[in-house]
Formats: C-alpha cells, sequence, structure tokens
C-alpha cells in the first residue's frame, strides 16, 4: 500500500469513465475519507468532474451495502444468510452438476468494464481455461465492442494509437456521437483550455443534438441519426477532391484506398447533406478544417458505437485519419473515448466472448494453444461464447442454465430489458456479485455474494490511452464482503481447480503480464513496485528501460498481416429500425452530465440528483406542438418492445422528428416506466453484436389518464393543497370535498393572529368564495362523511347522501388533545378551528388572565399574541422546559427568558388538576399546589389524528393510517394525508408535510411514476413579534462519533446558532436572535445535500451565503438558474467574471457550458427588451 506524504494519504483514480483521473484519498480521524484530484498525475493535473469530486460519499455511505452472503434453497424459498464456504460450495455444485449433464455452455459470467484487470483475469481464466466455456461477456458489449472491431480490422488490433497529450498539439477536432462536455468532462477540460488558449483551433462536432460540447464548437453538424457513415464518406469525398490527403502515406502504408475512393464517389456531397439533413457547405467546411489541420483528432463514443452499423462508423471514420495521414505522429489519430474505467483492462486480457488475451485471437489455433499450455487447464473451445444480449436469449430458450452476474446490472442496462427480466425468471440458477442492495437482479438470485467496493481492494485498471494505473486499498470492505477476485479464486477452488491459489493481487497481476509477452502490448516485467513509482505507465512497456509507450504506430507499421493500415469500404446502409405511420419519430438515448450508468454510486450523492432529477423525454416544439404536449407533459413514449412514461422536456435543442431519453433510471417503487432500455432495439450490429441503442422507432403521446372521480374527506392543509396541485395538472376529474366546518378552506396556523386582531379573517382565508369555481370543485361546507363503504367505492355524508368515487382521498386531521379529568365549563378552549377562536374572543374581555396548558409551538404564540393585547398570561408546562423535542436545553432557555421578557408567568414541572366556577372557569389548581385564578384556559398539549373513519372502513392503521411512499392506505384506491398518515411509523403533523403529501398523490395520480414521498422535514419557527427562533432537523447530537456540532453563541443579545453536521450533510439546527439563514439551512437539510467546500461559508465564516435559486446548475458549489441570472441581469457579462463571481464552473468546470448558454440567453433577451422599450 503506498503512501504519500503522511500516513493518512493514498493515491488511486477514479472509477467511473475510461477517462482514469488520479485521485487522493485521505482517511479522516472518524475512519470516513475524503477525496482530491491528484496534482501531480499526467491525466487530470488535478482537476476532477462533478462525480469525481464528490466519490467520497458513495464510499462513506454504507447504509445499502451486502454485507454477507445470502442464499435460498429453491425458488419458492426466501434468501437467508450463510457462510462463504456454504454458498460458494452449493454454487460449485450447481455448476458442476450443469456443466456434467448439459456441458461447459450451459452456465455464463456477465461482467463489467468496471472490474479490475486482476479481477477480468481470473474470470477469464477460470470459463475459458478450465470450465471449457467462452460463455463470458461484460457490458464493455454495450459500449465499447465495436470500436474494438473497428481498430482491429483498421489497425490489425484493438489498439488506441493516441495519447492525451495530443489533445494540446491537435489543431482540429472531429468529435462526432459523444458528448465530452458531460460524459468525459476532464477530457474535454483540456480541450476547452487548449481552444481557449489558440482560438484558431478548429472544432466539429457531429450529433443530432445541441449539446453542451457544442458551445465551443466552431461547427455543429446536426445532423439526421444513422447518417454518420454518409457524413464521413462525403468527407472522405471531399478531402480527396481537395487534394488534402497523403499519398505518400495512403501508399506506403495503407491498403483498400482505390476501392474506397471509388466507394466515396458514388455520391455527391449535395446528395449526402440532403440525407444527412445539413447543408452541403457545412460538410465543405469541415473537410476544409480536417484538410489544412498539422494535428488531426477525432474522437467518438457511443453515437457511434451503440448501432446496427456500429462496425461500419467506426471504420469510416478511421478512415479519415487513414487518408490524410493523420496517425502514428503527435497531435493526430482516431481516439475512441473508453466508456468505463477499465473497459480497455478487460479487453487485454481477454474478457470477452470472442477474445483471448493479450488480443490473442480465438479463432487462431496456435494462440489457444498458447493460452492452453500457460493455464495447464482445459481445451479452450474455438467456438465464440455467448455476448451479452445473447446470454439472456438464451436463459429464456433454456440452453443457458447458470449465470453469475457481477458488478453490473443488465435490468436497466440491457436493451428490451423486459425481456431480460422474464430471462432471469426462468433461470435455473442465478448468482448475483454486488456491492449494493439496490440492483434488481437480487430479486432473482439464487446465491448472492457481497463484494468489495471502491478504496476496499487493490488492483490495477487501464484507461483510454493504454494508461495502467494502481489503485490502492485504503478501507476495509464493510462486514463479511471480499474482492471480486478472491470470491473468483475460491469459487474455482471449490470445482477443484488448480492454479487459483494466489497469495495477493500482485500475484495474478505478475501472470497476467507474463501472458502478454511477445505480444503488440507486451508488459512482461511490470509490477506494482514500478507502477507505483512512475505512477502510470501506458503499453507496451519496455522492461529494461522501464517505460511505457505514449503512441503507437510511430514507425508506421500496423498490426496487420501485411504491417499496413487496411482502409475499408462499409457500405453506409443504414439497417436500424425505421420510423413508420406507427411509429413516426425517432428514439436516440445517453448520459447526463451528474449521473453515471445504473446510478448505484450516484444516487447516493444528493447533489449529483439535483441537477436532472429524474427521467425525461426532450423533444423538439414542432413535433411537442403537433402532438398538443407542454413542457412538463407527462407523455407515453411506446416501441414495438414496450413503453415508458416521462415528462416532457420541450427544448429546441434537438432536431425535429428526434426524441432522446437519458438511460439511468431502472424501477421506481416496482415501477418500471421510467426505464428506457423497455423500448431500445433489439438489432445488433453484426460482426461486434453491439446493441442499437442510439436509433428506434417509437410513438409519443400525451399522457391521458382515465376520467375519475376523486373524494377527498377534509378541508385542512391537505386538501387545500392537493386540490391547488392537482388542478395545476388536470382540470377535468371531478373533484367533491367534504369539510365539517361551515368556512371556506383557511389558514389555521394564523389563528393566534387572528385572536390578536393582528390579522382578520380575511386574510386567513386560502380559497375566496369568488375563486372556487376556477377549481372546478364542489367544496360541501358543514357537511361530514359518516361511512365508507370501499367494496362499492361510496361514501354516505351526514345528509345520507351516498357520493362515489374512484379515488378517495383521506384528509381529516387532528383534533385537540384533551385530558379526561376536563370538566365541560365555559371558559375551557380548544384552539383548532375558527369557531374555537370566535367563541374564544367573545369569552375574554380586555385585561382578563388566560392560562395556557402547553409549552408548545401553539400555546407560545397564543402567549405572545395574548400578551400584545395586554391579557394577563400564565403558562403551565408539564415538564422542565419548553420545546424539549424542538430544542436543546440551551435553546429552550433562551426561549424562555423571552417569554419571561414578555411578561408571562411560568410553572415548569407541574399540571393543572382542579377547576373553578360553576357557570364559568374562574380559577385552576395546580399539582404543586399553586392557585391561579383565571378567565380562561387553553388546551395546548397537543392533537389526537382522527381515525375513526379509517379503523371503521378497514383500513390498516397504528398510531395512524399506515401508508406507502405513493401515500396509498392498505385499499390501493384510498390515499391518507396530513396529520392522520402515518409513513414508515412517522407522523408529520406539520402543514409542510400535508403540502408535500398532497402534491405527491396530485402527481401520482396523473402518471408521474418518479413522484413518491420520502418523509417530510421536521422544522418549526416560532411566530414572536421582535424574537426569531427556529429549529430545523434534529436539535441535539445524538451519542456518535460521526455527528459533529458547530456552536456559535452570545447569551447577552440572545443570539445562538446550531448546526449539527452528519457525513458531511448538515442534519439539524437552531437559530435564535437571526433566522436569516434558515432558507439556505431548510433546503441543505431537506435535500440532504453534502456541504464539501460550502460547509466553511455557511457555517464558520459569518458570511451570508446565497441559497440555490433556480434550476441546480453547478452541483460542485450549489449555482442555480436565477443565482447566474441575476447577476448577469446586474450588469456582469463576462463569463470568467461570471464564474468567479457565482462559483458556477469554478469546480469540476463540466457545468461552464451551461453557463455560457445561460449568459447569452440572458444578454440576447435583456437586448431583446431594450430593442422593445
Amino acid at each position: 500500500m503506498e503512501h504519500k506524504h503522511s500516513a493518512q494519504k493514498f493515491t488511486t483514480t477514479c472509477c467511473y469513465c475510461g477517462v482514469g483521473c488520479g485521485i487522493v484519498v485521505e482517511m479522516e480521524k472518524n475512519g470516513a475519507i475524503s477525496v482530491s484530484g491528484d496534482k501531480d498525475h499526467p491525466v487530470n493535473r488535478g482537476m476532477l468532474c462533478s462525480k469525481g469530486l464528490n466519490l467520497e460519499y458513495t464510499v462513506n455511505d454504507k447504509t445499502d451495502r451486502l454485507l454477507y452472503p445470502e442464499m435460498r434453497f429453491n425458488k419458492n424459498m426466501p434468501l437467508q444468510r450463510v457462510s462463504w464456504d456454504n454458498a460458494l460450495e452449493r454454487t460449485a455444485a450447481v455448476f458442476k452438476t450443469f456443466i456434467d449433464k448439459y456441458g461447459p455452455d450451459s452456465v455464463a459470467f456477465y461482467a463489467s468494464g468496471q472490474c479490475l484487470t486482476e479481477e477480468y483475469y481470473v474470470i477469464n481464466k477460470l470459463i475459458k481455461g478450465f470450465i471449457g466455456s467462452n460463455n463470458i461477456d461484460t457490458n464493455s458489449r454495450l459500449c465499447m465492442s465495436s470500436a474494438v472491431v473497428g481498430y482491429k480490422m483498421a489497425l490489425g488490433e484493438d489498439s488506441v494509437p493516441v495519447c492525451y497529450d495530443d489533445i494540446e498539439l491537435a489543431d482540429c477536432f472531429y468529435v462526432t456521437g459523444a458528448n465530452p462536455a458531460w460524459c468525459h468532462p476532464i477530457i474535454w477540460r483540456r480541450v476547452e483550455a487548449h481552444k481557449a488558449a489558440n482560438p484558431e483551433v478548429k472544432i466539429i462536432l457531429v450529433d443530432p443534438r445541441v449539446t453542451d460540447s457544442a458551445s465551443i464548437a466552431d461547427l455543429h453538424l446536426q445532423i439526421n441519426p444513422g447518417t454518420d457513415i454518409t457524413l464521413n464518406h462525403a468527407i472522405g469525398r471531399a478531402l480527396i477532391e481537395n487534394g488534402n490527403i497523403d499519398l505518400e502515406f495512403i501508399t506506403s502504408h495503407t491498403e483498400g484506398f482505390e476501392k474506397y475512393r471509388e466507394l466515396v464517389f458514388q455520391r455527391t456531397i449535395f446528395e449526402a447533406s440532403i440525407i444527412c439533413g445539413i447543408s452541403e457547405d457545412d460538410i465543405l467546411l469541415a473537410a476544409e478544417y480536417i484538410g489544412n489541420a498539422k494535428g488531426f483528432l477525432s474522437m467518438w463514443t457511443m453515437g457511434l458505437n451503440q448501432s446496427a452499423v456500429g462496425t461500419n462508423k467506426n471504420l469510416s471514420l478511421i478512415n479519415l485519419n487513414l487518408i490524410t495521414g493523420h496517425i502514428g505522429k503527435p497531435g493526430s489519430g482516431p481516439f475512441s473515448l473508453t466508456g468505463q474505467p477499465n473497459a480497455m483492462g478487460g479487453r487485454e486480457v481477454g474478457g470477452l466472448s470472442n477474445l483471448l488475451p493479450a488480443h490473442r485471437n480465438l479463432a487462431n489455433p496456435l494462440h489457444r494453444q498458447e493460452v492452453e499450455k500457460f493455464w495447464g487447464g482445459t481445451t479452450i473451445s474455438e467456438k465464440p461464447g455467448l455476448t451479452a444480449t445473447e446470454m439472456f436469449e438464451a436463459l429464456n430458450d433454456g440452453r443457458l442454465k447458470a449465470i453469475w452476474i457481477l458488478c453490473t446490472n443488465p435490468l436497466t442496462s440491457l436493451p428490451n430489458t423486459r425481456l431480460a427480466e422474464e430471462a432471469l425468471k426462468k433461470a435455473k440458477f442465478v448468482v448475483v456479485q454486488e456491492v449494493s442492495n439496490k440492483p434488481e437482479t437480487l430479486k432473482y438470485a439464487d446465491v448472492i455474494l457481497p463484494a468489495a467496493a471502491w478504496t476496499e481492494k487493490e488492483g490495477t485498471m487501464t484507461n483510454s490511452e493504454r494508461r495502467i494505473s494502481y489503485l490502492n486499498k485504503v478501507v476495509s470492505a464493510p462486514g463479511e464482503a471480499l474482492p471480486d477476485a478472491e470470491i473468483i479464486c475460491r469459487f474455482a477452488r471449490k470445482m477443484g481447480y488448480d492454479g487459483f491459489d494466489y497469495s495477493s493481487m500482485e500475484e495474478i497481476y505478475k501472470e497476467h503480464t507474463r501472458l502478454t509477452a511477445k505480444t503488440n502490448l507486451s508488459i512482461q516485467g511490470l509490477d506494482y513496485s514500478i507502477i507505483k513509482k512512475h505512477k502510470t505507465v501506458q503499453w507496451p512497456f519496455n522492461k529494461k528501460t522501464e517505460t511505457g509507450t505514449k503512441r503507437l504506430f510511430t514507425d508506421r507499421k500496423f498490426y496487420t498481416t501485411s504491417n499496413k493500415a487496411i482502409i475499408h469500404s462499409p457500405d453506409d446502409s443504414l439497417m436500424s429500425e425505421l420510423p413508420d405511420a406507427d411509429f413516426p419519430l425517432i428514439l436516440t438515448t445517453g448520459r447526463v452530465r451528474d449521473h453515471w450508468h445504473t446510478m448505484t454510486k450516484t444516487s447516493k450523492v444528493n447533489k449529483l440528483k439535483k441537477h436532472i432529477t429524474q427521467a425525461y423525454l426532450e423533444i423538439h416544439p414542432i413535433d411537442a406542438g403537433s402532438l398538443e404536449i407542454n413542457d412538463g407533459d407527462i407523455v407515453s413514449v411506446s416501441s414495438r418492445r414496450g413503453d415508458v412514461r416521462v415528462k416532457a422536456k420541450v427544448s429546441d435543442h434537438i432536431k425535429p422528428g428526434v426524441v432522446f431519453l437519458p438511460m439511468h433510471w431502472g424501477k421506481i417503487l416496482g415501477n418500471d416506466l421510467n426505464r428506457t432500455n423497455n423500448i431500445t432495439s433489439t438489432l445488433l450490429d453484426p460482426i461486434s453484436k453491439e446493441p442499437d441503442f442510439k436509433y428506434c422507432a417509437v410513438r409519443v403521446e400525451k399522457y391521458q389518464k382515465p376520467l375519475q372521480r376523486i373524494v377527498v374527506i377534509g378541508a385542512g392543509a391537505g386538501s387545500f393543497g392537493f386540490v391547488k396541485s392537482y388542478r395545476e395538472i388536470n382540470q377535468e376529474d371531478e373533484i367533491t370535498i367534504f369539510s365539517k366546518e361551515n368556512f371556506p378552506f383557511y389558514n389555521r396556523v394564523m389563528l393566534p393572529d387572528y385572536i390578536s386582531g393582528e390579522q382578520q379573517w380575511e386574510q386567513l382565508v386560502k380559497m375566496k368564495d369568488s375563486e372556487e369555481p376556477e377549481y372546478k370543485i364542489r367544496l360541501l361546507r358543514g357537511v361530514s362523511v359518516e361511512k365508507v363503504n370501499r367494496e362499492e367505492k361510496f361514501v354516505i355524508d351526514s345528509r345520507g347522501i351516498k357520493t362515489y368515487y374512484d379515488v378517495l382521498i383521506m384528509a381529516t386531521g387532528s383534533r385537540a388533545a384533551v385530558p379526561r379529568n376536563v370538566p365541560s365549563l365555559p371558559g375551557i378552549f380548544t384552539m383548532r378551528s375558527r369557531t374555537d377562536a370566535d367563541n374564544f374572543k367573545k369569552h375574554v374581555s380586555k385585561g382578563g388572565h388566560v392560562v395556557i396548558v402547553g409549552g408548545g409551538l401553539l400555546g407560545l404564540e397564543m402567549a405572545a399574541s395574548l400578551r400584545e393585547t395586554g391579557i394577563k398570561i400564565t403558562i403551565v408546562q408539564r415538564i422542565s422546559r419548553f420545546l424539549n423535542r424542538q430544542l436543546d436545553p440551551l435553546g429552550s432557555q433562551l426561549l424562555h427568558e423571552e417569554m419571561v421578557e414578555q411578561g408571562c408567568d411560568i410553572y415548569y414541572n407541574d399540571e393543572v388538576q382542579l377547576f373553578y366556577g360553576r357557570s364559568k372557569l374562574t380559577g385552576v389548581g395546580l399539582a404543586s399546589g399553586h392557585k391561579i385564578n383565571c378567565d380562561a384556559l387553553i388546551l395546548a398539549i397537543g392533537t389526537s389524528p382522527n381515525l375513526e373513519l379509517a379503523r371503521e372502513s378497514g383500513l390498516d392503521c397504528k398510531r395512524g393510517v399506515v401508508v406507502n411512499e405513493r401515500l396509498q392506505t392498505s385499499d390501493p384506491s384510498v390515499f391518507a394525508i396530513g396529520e392522520i398518515a402515518e409513513f414508515e411509523g412517522i407522523l408529520y403533523g406539520i402543514t409542510a408535510a400535508a403540502e408535500q403529501q398532497a402534491e405527491v398523490v396530485a402527481k401520482f395520480l396523473n402518471g408521474d411514476i418518479a413522484s413518491f414521498y420520502q418523509g417530510s422535514l421536521f422544522m418549526n419557527i416560532i411566530k414572536i413579534q421582535g424574537f426569531d427562533l427556529c429549529s430545523i432537523g434534529i436539535p441535539e447530537c445524538p451519542d456518535d462519533k460521526n455527528y459533529e456540532e458547530i456552536v456559535f453563541i452570545d447569551k447577552a443579545k440572545r443570539y445562538y446558532k446550531k448546526c449539527i453536521i452528519h457525513e458531511d450533510r448538515l442534519v439539524g439546527t437552531i437559530l435564535i436572535g437571526d433566522k436569516s439563514e434558515f432558507q439556505e439551512f431548510r433546503e441543505l437539510i431537506g435535500n440532504k445535500t453534502e456541504l464539501s467546500e460550502k460547509r466553511l461559508q455557511l457555517l464558520r465564516s459569518g458570511k451570508k451565503a446565497d441559497p440555490v435559486l433556480g434550476k441546480l446548475v453547478c452541483s460542485c458549489n450549489n449555482v442555480g438558474t436565477e443565482n447566474i441570472k441575476n447577476k448577469i441581469e446586474a450588469g456582469c457579462s463576462d463569463l470568467k467574471e461570471l464564474c468567479a463571481s457565482t462559483g458556477a464552473g469554478t469546480g469540476c468546470g463540466s457545468c461552464r457550458p451551461e453557463v455560457k448558454r445561460i449568459l447569452e440567453e440572458t444578454l440576447r433577451n435583456v437586448l431583446v427588451e431594450s430593442a422593445a422599450v
């Protein structure tokens, strides 16, 4: 284990994309870690993207981790905890049975480009070298296999010829089928910096969408999806016509040019422009930029690879580098941007179903013999194994009996995912090796094996530029979790195979390096100590000089039999599923900025979830208009395979006729309608076997729910919130509301101010009589519901009338808690309604004396309001302090001092036992013996939920009506919100919770499956004139070392600020004397946002931090759209100045294109407004 600078610092490599950024991990005293960019690393030079910057939270949060092996003994039995030996022995027995009965090809391993090289190596060795099947594939098949085939066909092997340093040496970039600003941010930061320092550098971007990468492009070719080959051929023709090709290189170092020339001249550039949907001039300009370049770097990723013609797309692009001679020299070459952190390492060891280690060819008998002899196992089959999608087809039809899935979630990432799900249901035996309890695959597992995660194991990875780095083990894995390689080796030994008794991960790595000897990627002699010494090494490696290789083919000799590169002539026919009358739109898919793959890690970081909060469909205004779809509407997207339902995002950043869905979301509470891969195409590239994720025909329709009759029982905050939220979405459904009170909707929280006269009744009314018709509701005032018939779906009201419903919402609220010994005597009041308030006002005269029982929020606010009118107040509190659940002792003490200063008499640890008076209350006697003469008493000792109706109708009730995340009761057509709803054992008796629950129900009923309830934030603001007090979240630290407390206090001025931090999140605060930070703290606690660098500014500096305003743009520094617009409108018109003043774009920098776009749009709007004036 390598220690850097101090015993608590370690170096490692980021586990997200294939860029391979260096990271410094620091161990904190409490055992948690923090991360920062490694300034000495050649890849990122200290920079990290938003995902990398927040990796520490994915490690520190272990709440979702699998901790021990589990197993079920048959499909009908539940999983149960077992030992490692039991789990692996049973798995070995099952695998042996299947292999003996059905042959080696009856079992398979499905792995991941996130596996370390050592892990890849032992899995590949096990399945190919000892079990005797080539049934190993990985999710790299879904992203990189077309690039692999393209490199092999053109250059002889899967060998990336360039390095990142070529970025600073190139003067023309051709970026196609990629959005590196979001998906490879640190590479793009280097491109941006190079462009800024050298404005003459040309950037050509090819994409049907206007992405953030387009913000610095000199030329954006917004082509029709699927026309990449046609475009590349047209550019090739223009280069030939203009004489901008390297004839000497073509003649001496390539084959196939004449056939290629003949092919590209079969179509004119104008004809190509019509097919591509762009102008002929733009194609000619792209060719001019490339033709004039001294260094020409092409970059691509999934837009080319994930296609039914992905191999041909790759070949057509690589041809542009070959005919111009831009390969094997500084600043030039075809550069495939790898999607996963170790997809390259997996390809090195042969970790796909058609590969052998060190780029050997499975079809070559000599290569198979070499590997067989080295491993000393069984005969390696000459038959290629099942690829990713083929494995699940084979499970579905029974050819494949057992599958071992590790480090990936195919039930989100595979195309036509519902078919994959059916396959796992049918599978005879499923092993899932996983770090998290979230993936849907676990539901179908017969055996679950808990794996160690990033920083919990050591090993190596290779990035996009062939750069090998070493990853330190920093922390121990939780529970019984083990490194993936150790799990595989233990299993191999249980199978009885020799050659898997390694003493360390390095021993595995050294074996792998020996197998690369005398190959083009040789790393023979490389070990962990050499990698650590040089920080990183690029293959091939020279053992004598201990140096790697920056660029390949500098000698113009390629890895083909002729040592010449092959210029192929790929057909440009589009083989994708074409749109038709039933499915008229083209769907393309991709990533968003702050999420990665299936979100197992990024979903644990709340600030990363804020930039784009849920799945959406991007659609052009022309298409949206013709379909009568507005921005934010719920839409159904259907293909021949399935459907999804998401919100529409109407945007002119996508071409008409094309729609876009992000690929990250899987099931939400068991519902798969946000899962993009329900509808993606099953077509594959015939050579690479990569799925056609980027093109399929779909139909988009505005979601139309059936008309429903909705009955709401109750007219409090939840009911009003539901009406408001529902009518913003749906104007058609019938809504009937039953209200016991004969009043309009009103604000009960403000009753103390109504009593004091500070507010008039009209100010409390939420919906005036004149406004009611706008909401199209039937509000039955003074009518209560007496019975609910759930079987026939109707309610009977106090008039005896039946009202039928399709959806019933119970919002019956609560009533004041009244002790049994309280007599029915005039002068004794509760304060839950306007009637209570009016009766109190009539009873108590000016200068009277009121006893308030209870020192909670209502009691204290009533006391303060009545003191303002000159009424004498005595407060009786049963315990020793005020607000004991909302404040700590010091906060309660400061509140006590304020109430004393207000002129209140206070009795603690006391209660009322006697009531004096015959015709009305004249006094009370306390348990302490004190007698208090008074005119009235207000009981404010809490509330009890009104559950009678729910209980009588047979709903599941505990302390409240039990609800799920949708606020559904035990009857799915009956919902409960507000003070009666019990969610995960908690009753949230606050207005904000009722309104939040109401909004969730309204959205869910209108088709938004991403709308679900996760609990509410407890927050309390006491409304006492001249005195600020609020509390949010927890008021005191639990007895746990992982909680921190930050306190500022000035007792003399009654100023108190207390913040409670847990795992770098603000979880509680008390603010007394100044609550100006309430809004910001409420957002931070409610959203569970990680503080990061903002911690010092928020909690210590005394400088007021700007809250996030508008949609989140910068997840590093919590900056929203409105924060940025406010600065622009205040006169900031320079991008650098704007970034510096707001903090946006100064972290990872991946949001800078979005900031630039906001700047340009806002300035444009200002000019338009000025012109109008």
